[in-house]
């Protein structure tokens, strides 16, 4: 444009769209039906660059429609807000600033009754008084915008993982190839997100419980309960699905709980029951929600997982909340609780007299106390009262009190106590914590809350596959020549494995055997342990039963390097079979008679494919 050179337009000049004389529409055209014609007109104004609406609309005594008005969106004159809206006397509130599309444009299409039930185009006005929206940026138009069926399913699948809709919204452009192409906008992404929320948000919880009772009555393993309170709102849930269960009866020999991570809406407390599988990994058996951390909701919660499972755990794990001892004292009387000894170790900085907290010695006489597990309890309290005198603690309250807990933390009173060695600590509660929370997120409502717990599970459950994988086709290298280790490889999973080769290692570099002695049909071993001192193991030849003083195989499961030593004086060159504790073995052990044909087994199966579809339908329902 040369300069001097100006635009000049015509407002009151009529713009008539351009397109294909076959999509265009006539007057005196006839249609089957009211709706076709719609249609008709809509696509029409699609591919011209237009927007229609519903306007006026005429019926007969009987319902019929006689006439159906169907205008350009940007019909009609807008008001821009002259009129006052408030009393001369009162402050004017500030106005939003805000835009119309109105533009008198007077472009309509009126569809009349006919005889036959059809529908005939009785006034077709085509001009309009605005441009058409070019062909560039037609895309995102209103009418030719939508999230598709397969975007909808991929949100869901996106929410479930954490993921926000931008980031959905920034995959579609990749996959499709350009923003043009991907059929909506980032918004229409959000407003999807944001009406699944709303849509929820008045019937969270029934919406839940519905569908667990769906799921309840399929008969395929899953349970749960719910209470709720005087006001009949959800108080209390907990559920377990067919694959958690079945572990539970492998696995749930001991079991760690924490009460501690608020991740929903409700502020309800999001309460994981984990234990440790056959790698040593975390490993779920279900789940709670509770509003309150007191001895009614626990003991309600306890008592339901202990249903449930068809039993309470032998060991369970917590920390110090006096609501919960209360509970578990009255709820599972044979279960042994145990107070993590990481929560209580981290107060003890702050409850020393000063004189002593940076005092490394204390530090160390105290740790080599509390830590150890080679000490039988008369033993830890002569040492403890030998601490507390002399570095005169007698009067500190705090270490008074945990000498009353004792029995509750010191490993002393846990070494005969099967598998009570699996967890001193609840670390692998706030493990599993935090690994929910890459899933979970605060502000969920409770049926966000739950797909997205199944979205951990399932990827918690597909590790355990992988992980399983690799113990079925790989062979650990070993360090000896002696037979007994690579029997251990061949049964035990890679993880255990490693653990006992390090105590048959331990065997022949550390270990030895200082006297043998006999008691009638017992022979009696005193191994010396270079790390730990000397230790007593009793091998019964009538029975072929081996025992260690330090209690390991009871407290853990697995072989100390003191009997494995006994063992190869013996010629042992098989761990005894009654020694092999079934929930550390390879998986085709535990499961001998599962079919890896491609049967899907519930022992790891997913956990969400019928709550997709769930969240799905509640989807389809705006």
């Amino acid at each position: 444009m040369e300069a001097g050179d100006h635009i000049t337009t015509n407002q009151h000049e009529p713009h008539f769209p351009t397109c294909d004389e076959a999509i265009k529409p006539y007057f005196g055209q006839v249609f089957d039906t009211l709706a076709k014609g719609v249609k008709f007109y809509e696509d029409y104004a699609k591919a011209c660059g237009f927007e229609v609406r519903m306007s006026t609309i005429d019926r007969a005594k009987d319902g019929t429609i006689r006439s159906r008005y169907v205008v350009c969106n940007r019909e009609g004159i807008w008001n821009n807000g002259n009129v006052p809206t408030t009393a001369p006397d009162k402050p004017k509130t500030k106005k939003r600033k805000t835009t119309s599309c109105r533009a008198d444009c007077m472009a309509k299409a009126i569809f009349g009754f006919c005889p036959g039930g059809r529908y005939r185009l009785r006034v077709f006005i085509e001009g309009h008084t605005h441009s058409m929206v070019p062909a560039p940026t037609r895309h995102l138009m209103p009418s030719n915008r939508e999230v598709s069926d397969i975007q909808q399913m991929i949100v869901i699948g996106a929410i479930k993982a954490n993921i926000g809709p931008m980031r959905s919204f920034r995959m579609f452009k990749e996959i499709a190839g350009g923003y043009d192409k991907v059929g909506c906008t980032s918004n229409d992404v959000k407003n999807y997100v944001r009406d699944l929320n709303v849509y929820s948000k008045d019937s969270d919880a029934h919406m839940l419980l519905d569908a667990f009772t769906n799921k309840q009555e399929l008969g395929r393993g899953f349970k749960f309960f719910h209470d709720v309170d005087e006001e009949n709102k959800l108080c209390r849930l907990i559920w377990s699905d067919e694959s958690a269960i079945e572990n539970y009866k492998l696995f749930g020999d001991a079991v760690s709980f924490d009460a501690t991570y608020s991740t929903n809406k409700y502020k309800l407390i999001f309460t994981p029951f984990t234990g440790r599988d056959n790698h040593g990994k975390c490993i779920s058996f279900g789940a709670a929600l509770i509003f309150g951390e007191d001895m009614d909701s626990y003991s309600w919660v306890l008592e339901k997982f202990a249903e449930i499972m068809g039993n309470a755990p032998k060991v369970f794990v917590t920390d110090q909340d006096p609501g919960l001892k209360k509970a578990v004292a009255s709820s599972w009387k044979e279960t042994r609780h145990r107070f993590c000894m990481w929560h209580i170790n981290i107060k003890v900085q702050d409850k020393l007299p000063t004189r002593l907290k940076n005092d490394p010695e204390f530090r160390s006489t105290y740790d080599n106390i509390v830590w150890t597990d080679n000490d039988d309890p008369d033993v830890f309290e002569e040492n403890w009262n030998d601490m507390i005198e002399e570095y005169d603690l007698a009067s500190n309250r705090w270490f008074s009190d945990m000498y009353e807990e004792r029995m509750h933390w010191i490993p002393a009173f846990f070494r005969d106590v099967p598998m009570s060695g699996i967890f001193r600590t609840t670390s692998l509660s706030e493990s599993e914590n935090s690994y929910f929370k890459r899933f979970l997120n605060k502000n969920s409502g409770l049926v966000l809350l739950y797909t997205n717990y199944c979205s951990a599970l399932d990827a918690q459950r597909h590790n355990y596959q992988k992980i399983t994988l690799a113990d079925e086709t790989r062979v650990p290298k070993m360090h000896t020549e002696l037979p007994i280790e690579k029997h251990a490889a061949s049964i035990y999973t890679n993880s255990i494995f490693k653990e006992v080769q390090q105590e048959i290692q331990t065997s022949l570099i550390g270990c030895d055997i200082r006297k043998i002695s006999h008691e009638g049909e017992d022979t009696i071993y005193d191994v010396e342990d270079n790390l730990s001192g000397l230790f007593m193991v009793r091998y019964l030849h009538s029975k072929d039963e081996v025992s260690c003083s330090c209690k390991l195989f009871v407290r853990k499961g697995t072989l100390c390097n003191h009997m494995f030593l006994v063992l190869k004086n013996l010629k042992f060159d098989n761990i005894p079979h009654k020694y092999i504790v079934k929930r550390w073995c390879k998986f085709s052990i535990i499961r001998p008679d599962e079919d890896y044909s491609g049967k899907e087994n519930s022992f790891s199966k997913s956990s969400s494919n019928s709550d997709f579809r769930f969240f799905k339908i509640v989807a389809c329902t705006l």
